[in-house]
């Protein structure tokens, strides 16, 4: 199957609804965790899918780049 682009706003929208808490009260229960809390942390992930499913170039990643050591 090709690989075809798909638009920003689209891979968003899926994820958010594939990502929809469905029983958040019986598993923050499950790992001691207030509903609260599990729902802020949902938040921040629905809230950075943008960034995460953005398309980057492909090939290797550029590494950062160190500053060079003062002259002596």
């Amino acid at each position: 199957m090709p690989r075809r682009k798909v638009k920003l706003t689209t891979k968003v929208k899926i994820m958010r609804e594939n990502l929809r808490l469905t029983d958040a009260k019986t598993i923050s229960r499950k790992y001691g965790v207030s509903e609260r809390a599990a729902y802020n942390w949902y938040q921040r992930v629905l809230d950075a899918l943008p960034d995460i499913l953005a398309d980057e170039p492909p090939g290797p990643k550029s590494k950062d780049k160190v500053e060079p050591a003062p002259p002596f």
